[in-house]
């Protein structure tokens, strides 16, 4: 398996850990009575991921390793937008995460639309779509 391989394996292991603790948590928002420490514990684990994102995506890990990945090339010709973006995802995350851990669910609950922007600001030009 190539460096490039692996590290294609890596942050698509470390992206379904981020879109699973978010989807716990929308699941969590459509009970009667959310548990607040399973959200507490998934957005903490999505803070977490969102921290490692620049990680997952060194020189040659692109679609030009012969992986095959969604991942654009924009991601390293444009190095400071992928970061704005990557930035712009651990703020509402982190936002979300300290509501979630003071036990705020109604902050919770306004905080989910601006996190999932966040996410979309990234996709929308970093990430072919599924073909």
């Amino acid at each position: 398996e190539t460096a490039a391989a692996k590290a294609v394996a890596a942050r698509q292991a470390g992206y379904k850990q981020l879109g699973g603790a978010f989807k716990t948590i929308n699941d969590e928002l459509k009970k009667d009575a959310p548990d607040m420490a399973a959200i507490a514990a998934a957005a903490t684990k999505m803070r977490d991921a969102s921290a490692a994102i620049p990680g997952w995506f060194p020189k040659g890990s692109g679609a030009e390793a012969g992986v095959e990945t969604r991942a654009k090339p924009e991601i390293w010709s444009d190095p400071a937008g992928f970061a704005a973006a990557n930035g712009a995802l651990k703020a509402e995350v982190a936002k979300l995460q300290k509501l979630a851990v003071a036990g705020d669910l109604a902050g919770v609950r306004g905080q989910v639309k601006p996190t999932g922007a966040s996410c979309s600001g990234c996709h929308d030009k970093y990430r072919t779509p599924k073909s």
